[in-house]
């Protein structure tokens, strides 16, 4: 877990807290919910109206989590990122639990696997998001559209 960025060996210790066997779980998602840690996101609704508090849970880990995520402020990488990325919609505190939420199934993956952490980069979801685009492209065409290319317009 040393690979993963800004996890040193406290940091690991407190994730061990999880467990070592993973096969107990069923998915990344269950553990991250089974953790709770408060990172997992609430959902409720009363009389029409939706609130979304974390879930109560383990606290050590949870400020663990946050505290990685945290020292990873200045870095460009994956984690880094998708704080950024949900801190511009959704506010700072928002983002650092979603980004620490992140770490559980990143986790999940190391012990249940056994590989080290293989750093995806920052610009992972923006490769994602044109192969989506492209694949489009390829679907409409097969089903006899005609695709031009778009004119950008300059302001």
């Amino acid at each position: 877990m040393d690979g993963i960025p800004n996890v040193n060996k406290a940091a690991a210790a407190t994730f061990a807290e999880m467990g070592v066997d993973m096969s107990v779980f069923k998915s990344a998602k269950h553990l991250a919910s089974w953790a709770g840690a408060g990172v997992s996101p609430g959902n409720y609704e009363s009389a029409g109206k939706k609130t979304s508090k974390t879930t109560q849970g383990n606290k050590a880990l949870k400020t663990m989590a946050v505290e990685c995520v945290l020292a990873t402020s200045r870095q460009n990488n994956r984690i880094a990122s998708h704080r950024k990325r949900i801190t511009k919609r959704q506010g700072k505190m928002k983002g650092r639990i979603a980004s620490a939420h992140l770490l559980l199934p990143i986790t999940y993956n190391i012990l249940k696997t056994g590989e080290p952490y293989h750093e995806l980069g920052s610009n992972y979801l923006e490769g994602k998001q044109n192969n989506k685009e492209l694949k489009m492209v390829e679907y409409l065409k097969k089903k006899g559209y005609t695709i031009a290319p778009s004119e950008q317009q300059t302001a």
